[in-house]
């Protein structure tokens, strides 16, 4: 989904529609790393050493390896804290690649904060200022939003300098990827709050000297196959005038149902460990919907609406009002469509938080794309968020070891049999 931008700072970048491309450009897959323990406590690691994935980033990180696979990257680039790093090594090992180390790319510095719960502190007038108007606001002996602003935007230049018409994977955080995007786009850096950034996600920029544009923002499904520069040269000097094909035009989306708002909205799963199939299904009135996804899109769901509820100010460990029957798969559940893609924001005029759903394409350059969109109570969707952790749990047993699920059919742990890192320090 589009995030609403603010007022515009002088910048020579703005939003430029997909058609357009340019003669040499950098394509960036901006990547948050995966989960780890402080983002299940709710709490801030900011630079805390020794922070690495739990047994959910690892899954995610094995995915993101998977879903960036088909892309000819060129080079990785990552934050030196471990949360980073095992998140690009995962891609690393994929991509037989080496990973850059770049300081600049590490967390916003927390200062006193460091460790410390987000309930202690959504309710401190600092809290609040960094949620409203962040320019100028720095963590209690840490940095402001303008100072990671400055430092990313500075080694991101210096990527592009050096791969002009590659495409290159960069590993960093949450609010430092926010600010880069904000600073591309063009948008007011004290706006930078609306976009989610949730774990093992991609957001893509494509950047040359003087434009940018946003191709995919916390994208956690497949990726497309985005065209080098390079690569777009030689198929058109390989391929007659005459035969040249048309370039590739962004999905017109086709909002199948938009249930606001929604009596229930639930996930569930169908069959047994190892073979479930997972839903996401909401309802207004007589209007059921159900929509197939993945295991690792509900806890990146989960993640990324315990996240923007925390900033809202709200307790995600508090009782919610949801009963246990609206939790539970209505029949029939007849799945609309595959879920690709799914965006999560907040509309302040009617207090409900929205949930985005892209349909799986059928075909690679698909004109048209269904969509679904889900309007929740803050209750609902807190709801929903702790419901998914239940039912991602009623799989199957985790290995003790590399903390992965075990396959009825046998288990291959990376642990046990080795697992090599290969990291290059710039």
């Amino acid at each position: 989904m589009q995030f609403a931008a603010g007022e515009h700072k002088a910048s020579p970048y703005g939003y430029l529609n997909a058609d357009y491309y340019c003669t040499l450009m950098t394509i960036l897959l901006l990547i948050r790393h995966a989960s780890n323990d402080f983002i299940k406590e709710g709490r801030l690691a900011g630079r805390t050493p020794g922070v690495h994935l739990n047994a959910e980033g690892q899954r995610e990180a094995d995915d993101l390896a998977r879903r960036t696979a088909h892309l000819p990257i060129e080079a990785i680039y990552s934050s030196p804290l471990e949360r980073a790093l095992d998140t690009a090594n995962a891609v690393a090992q994929c991509q037989k690649l080496p990973i850059q180390i770049l300081d600049d790319l590490v967390e916003t510095h927390a200062g006193d904060w460091t460790g410390k719960k987000l309930t202690e502190l959504n309710t401190t007038d600092t809290w609040k200022a960094i949620q409203t108007k962040p320019i100028g606001v720095k963590l209690p002996g840490g940095e402001s939003i303008d100072q990671v602003q400055t430092r990313m935007v500075a080694a991101i230049q210096e990527i592009c300098k050096k791969h002009p018409d590659g495409i290159v994977a960069v590993v960093s955080h949450a609010d430092p990827l926010k600010s880069v995007i904000a600073h591309y786009l063009n948008w007011d850096l004290n706006q930078f709050q609306r976009i989610a950034i949730n774990p093992a996600s991609v957001s893509v920029l494509r950047v040359d000297d003087n434009s940018a544009a946003l191709l995919r923002t916390n994208d956690t499904g497949p990726l497309p196959k985005f065209e080098t520069p390079k690569k777009k040269q030689d198929d058109a000097k390989a391929e007659p005038e005459t035969e040249k094909k048309d370039e590739r035009k962004m999905a017109e989306a086709n909002i199948v149902h938009d249930l606001n708002p929604v009596s229930r909205i639930t996930v569930g799963a169908i069959g047994e460990p190892g073979a479930r199939v997972f839903f996401l299904q909401g309802q207004q009135g007589r209007t059921l919907v159900s929509l197939v996804t993945e295991k690792e899109q509900m806890n990146a769901l989960a993640q990324g609406v315990t996240d923007l509820l925390t900033r809202l100010g709200e307790k995600m460990d508090a009782a919610t009002e949801v009963s246990d029957y609206e939790l539970a798969l209505q029949e029939p559940v007849d799945p609309l469509f595959r879920i690709a893609q799914l965006g999560l924001g907040y509309d302040q005029a009617s207090d409900l938080l929205v949930l985005v759903a892209y349909a799986l394409p059928e075909q690679e350059e698909q004109e048209i794309v269904d969509v679904v969109r889900f309007w929740a109570t803050r209750d609902q969707m807190r709801a929903l968020a702790q419901h998914v952790t239940q039912v991602a749990a009623a799989g199957r047993p985790m290995c003790v070891l590399c903390g992965r699920p075990i396959d009825p059919q046998g288990h291959f742990c990376p642990r046990r049999n080795g697992h090599a890192e290969f990291v290059q320090m710039m």
